[in-house]
């Protein structure tokens, strides 16, 4: 008989179920217990950046939550597209979501090879390029541990790393910290440049446009944090200044580089990156990273293991419940204006009802959130809704620190109806996944205090 896989089960032991407040409180509690970091040897090479002589790349630094950093993906893979360059994958890392100073890699969660074979964009990851032994792991996490101070290994190891200054970051705006613990994982010192000149600084005399123009803005220091951050010192601006001619658009990054003839190009940012044309980097290259077969299929074992009924139907509706920090967002905004932001758990069950009407019956409902409200979770178990709590599953356990996030965007996009608010980044991409994959128009909550239904 053919062995089934397990299923991710609650854990039955009461002393395992702890939420994560309580399981760092424990680890605080032990650090004294712990035992001291290893120590190093007197000589450790340096790590190595191993590109092919015959292959011309573009590199990006990620930004913010994992959602963001995939819109800075999608940003920087059309421009890698236009350019026709390989796109350098920077790991998943962020410090909202992992206390432990780890990263990911894309391809432990998205098939790569297929993204390559639909869009034509090719890809390596940070961690085939620029291998990293235990050593240097060890360097790079006490260099995010420690703010980038006290950790005199570092400086001796760590490599220049030439980026490209993009939206002002690097120059008049500080790069995230997301971006900063990258850099200190891997050992790389930023040094900021000027983007080659856009063609109509040539009309005016200054070159051709195809130059490789590298004016100099400012070197992350060894252990100042102001200076690693590649911030500058002195009146240097770029983001307030149009004659410093930044990269605010798509297109000015893909024609500043169209010329360019460094083997790498790297940006210092893409996530804000506008496109008045429209979401052509989800039509090039984000609709293209599908999640890769054991996201999916432990995806599929949570949705079965959550809804029995699924076995009959077939069918869910998923929700996206954002909470969390959100509120900072709106918090100086007008109570109808809060509503974009956090409309009250009713409004979502509008959404849910009308899915059910549009589907003739009952579908099991599952909510990905990240609340903490046993307020919230006091309605949902009322209206019979399923929550999806990670802690008491094997989700981190199987897929990683970020696994849970992964699994729930999963989860969002195969739903049969799905519905959140469009103020998420999370329910953005979500809702485009439903769209593009499945055809399936999202549901968002009503953003009003009053409302008619319709007739």
């Amino acid at each position: 008989m053919a062995q089934h896989p397990s299923i991710p089960e609650p854990m039955t032991d009461a002393e395992n179920v702890l939420r994560p407040t309580e399981d760092r409180s424990i680890t605080r509690q032990d650090d004294a217990r712990k035992p001291k970091e290893a120590s190093l040897p007197d000589d450790i090479p340096k790590p190595k950046t191993t590109l092919d002589s015959d292959t011309k790349y573009l590199g990006y630094l990620m930004y913010g939550g994992l959602t963001n950093q995939f819109i800075a993906f999608e940003n920087a893979a059309f421009v890698a597209l236009k350019l026709n360059r390989t796109l350098i994958l920077p790991p998943f890392i962020t410090t909202n979501h992992d206390k432990d100073v780890t990263n990911q890699r894309w391809s432990e969660f998205f098939d790569l090879n297929r993204f390559t074979a639909l869009s034509g964009i090719k890809t390596v990851e940070w961690h085939d390029i620029r291998p990293l032994s235990p050593e240097h792991v060890q360097i790079g996490n006490k260099q995010v541990r420690s703010h980038g101070r006290n950790n005199p290994w570092w400086p001796k190891l760590a490599e220049n790393l030439t980026c490209h200054v993009t939206f002002g970051f690097g120059d008049a705006e500080d790069i995230h910290t997301t971006e900063r613990n990258f850099l200190r994982q891997f050992l790389l010192k930023p040094r900021y440049v000027r983007p080659p000149l856009a063609r109509r600084a040539a009309i005016e005399g200054e070159g051709d446009g195809d130059e490789e123009y590298e004016d100099e803005v400012g070197e992350g220091g060894d252990m100042d944090d102001r200076n690693q951050n590649g911030t500058p010192s002195g009146d240097a601006v770029s983001k307030k200044d149009n004659s410093k001619d930044d990269i605010f658009y798509l297109d000015q990054a893909v024609e500043r580089f169209t010329g360019y003839k460094g083997q790498t190009v790297f940006l210092s940012h893409t996530y804000k990156l506008k496109d008045p044309n429209g979401p052509r980097s989800w039509k090039e290259a984000g609709q293209y990273m599908h999640f890769n077969a054991k996201v999916k299929d432990y995806a599929l074992r949570i949705i079965r293991h959550r809804t029995p009924e699924f076995k009959e139907t077939g069918k869910y509706i998923a929700m996206h419940l954002r909470r969390g920090d959100i509120w900072m967002k709106c918090r100086t905004k007008s109570a109808e204006q809060m509503m974009d932001c956090i409309p009250p758990l009713g409004h979502y069950a509008e959404m849910v009802d009308q899915a059910m009407n549009i589907e003739g019956k009952r579908l099991p409902v599952l909510v990905t959130t990240d609340s903490d409200s046993e307020e919230d979770f006091s309605t949902m178990a009322r209206l019979g809704w399923r929550r999806l709590n990670h802690d008491l599953y094997t989700t981190e356990q199987e897929l990683g620190i970020f696994g849970p996030a992964m699994v729930d965007a999963a989860i969002l996009a195969d739903a049969d109806f799905m519905v959140g608010t469009k103020v998420s980044t999370m329910t953005r991409i979500a809702a485009r996944r439903q769209v593009t994959w499945h055809g399936h128009e999202p549901l968002y909550p009503r953003t009003t205090t009053s409302w008619t239904p319709e007739k």
